[in-house]
């Protein structure tokens, strides 16, 4: 029954046009079948070939727009949100990386940020790995596993690196370097925590997490191996 209404939910904010999508040229990570059918525009997200998934599918979606802006990505969420290209994916040692600037004042405490190493992203299954920061200057890194999520060391912290918001206003660059042995989490180009390669989720799709009620634009939003 979740994963009939999880699907559901991505159908309704994606509008997949499954018998007519393409799928991606190439393999997926760890050379297996290549990356779903690419979806369309629609019911609020507005970015070709872009999927979106709340969290919780009983959560309205009523105000939801996810769209290119100014050479970038603009969201206003409802849910908390994740949203991701199912052909952009990363394995080895790569680095994911943008940058975030509120452009609202959120009612309350609202985290943003990426996640890497996503798979089953449309199912029961879902996996993946992120990092987000929020207002107060605070960033977390968790890991999600089909409805569960964890903490990977610590509760929220706070770092010198991270602009907090002022003037209802907040800037941060974000980027997760992925090698071999580790994974540096970093804001501004300074590193906030590191942790072994084992205990985050590296290889799969990437893509971006915001929470709910936000007004974020995102820039410069890529990958580099």
């Amino acid at each position: 029954m979740r994963k009939w209404l999880a699907s559901i939910v991505i159908l309704a904010l994606s509008f997949v046009a499954i018998g007519h999508a393409q799928r991606g040229r190439g393999a997926g990570p760890g050379g297996g079948p290549p990356p779903p059918p690419r979806p369309i525009a629609g019911n609020g997200v507005e970015v070709p070939g872009w999927w979106a998934r709340v969290d919780d599918v009983k959560e309205p979606t009523t105000g939801l727009k996810f769209s290119p802006m100014s050479g970038g990505l603009h969201a206003t969420t409802g849910p908390n949100i994740i949203f991701w290209d199912p052909q952009q994916m990363a394995m080895g040692n790569y680095t994911v990386k943008a940058s975030f600037s509120v452009t609202k004042q959120p009612s309350h405490e609202v985290s943003y940020g990426l996640f890497i190493g996503g798979e089953n992203l449309d199912g029961d299954k879902q996996k993946y790995s992120y990092f987000l920061i929020r207002e107060n200057g605070q960033f977390l890194i968790k890991k999600r596993n089909g409805a569960s999520t964890s903490n990977v060391a610590g509760d929220w912290a706070p770092n010198p690196a991270i602009m907090a918001i002022a003037g209802g206003s907040q800037k941060n660059e974000l980027s997760i370097q992925v090698s071999k042995e580790r994974v540096s989490f970093m804001v501004n180009g300074k590193e906030v925590a590191s942790h072994p390669a084992t205990a985050i989720d590296t290889s799969g799709v990437y893509g971006l997490r915001i929470g709910h009620g936000m007004d974020i634009q995102i820039d410069g939003f890529g990958v580099t191996q």
